[in-house]
């Protein structure tokens, strides 16, 4: 009997040591996997990315510049004038920039100011017509200055020293032109002769895509590509109150250039 009450009691005390044992282990198993995901978590989006921090740059490139023009529409009486004119023009000009960037594991977000050098040539329209029902005789050339913006760049890590990004940016510019003409319409009568500078701040949104390489632990370069949708502005000054003409200017911007981040 007594023999019999021995054995219950080591089994038991078995069985309880056996149930912490595993209790124990258990609470070292969550720990270990608590600090391993601690650790992933803290490597993966904590880690510093090769462009964090601000920065500078300055590119150089080609702007290649449209300008829509649409005539009043009482011109359009005179017989081979279209009153819906394109003018292109391209120049070199230079740019810039300062910004801040932050990594996100692979992923990242820049946000920057910029500022253009140079003006921008944006075409020119010539008309020389004469017909039974009037003349004209114009010439106009157009140019953006003061170009300035800011602009915001998702990006995503192709390697650690690499990243390529998308690009959407406010643009502001100051559109210039000079103008001389003679006009005479004989039906309906119309009648307008001079020359005239007029000049207008227009906004723009842009849309571009690029890619940066570190080349040092702080210098990399870069290459980019940017089309620029400007409103439109219309104005009178150039045949007189109640004949607006308007014009709308595009651009396309290709860059290339060195930064250095802080």
């Amino acid at each position: 009997m007594k023999q019999l009450v021995c054995h219950q009691m080591i089994l038991r005390q078995s069985q309880n040591v056996a149930v912490l044992y595993t209790l124990t282990m258990g609470v070292h198993m969550k720990k270990s996997v608590l600090a391993v995901g601690v650790a992933l978590l803290s490597g993966s989006v904590l880690a510093a990315g090769a462009f964090d921090g601000p920065y500078v740059q300055m590119g150089i490139g080609g702007a290649s510049t449209e300008t829509q023009t649409t005539y009043p529409s009482v011109l359009s009486n005179l017989a081979g004038f279209n009153t819906n004119s394109n003018s292109t023009a391209g120049s070199f000009v230079g740019q810039v920039l300062g910004g801040y960037s932050q990594s996100f594991d692979m992923f990242n977000i820049a946000a920057n100011v910029f500022y253009n050098i140079g003006d921008q040539d944006s075409g020119s329209n010539s008309y020389n017509l004469t017909g039974s029902n009037g003349y004209l005789n114009a010439n106009q050339s157009f140019k953006l200055k003061n170009t300035w913006g800011v602009s915001l760049e998702p990006g995503l890590y192709i390697t650690d020293k690499t990243l390529g990004y998308l690009k959407l940016s406010y643009f502001n510019s100051q559109l210039n032109y000079n103008a001389s003409y003679g006009a005479r319409v004989i039906s309906p009568s119309y009648s307008e002769s001079g020359s005239y500078n007029g000049s207008s701040s227009v906004n723009g949104i842009g849309y571009g895509i690029g890619a940066k390489q570190m080349i040092t632990d702080n210098i990399y370069g870069f290459v980019e590509y940017q089309y620029v949708q400007y409103d439109k502005w219309n104005d009178s000054g150039l045949f007189g109150t109640g004949y607006s003409t308007s014009y709308k200017p595009n651009q396309n911007y290709g860059w290339v250039g060195v930064g250095y981040k802080f």
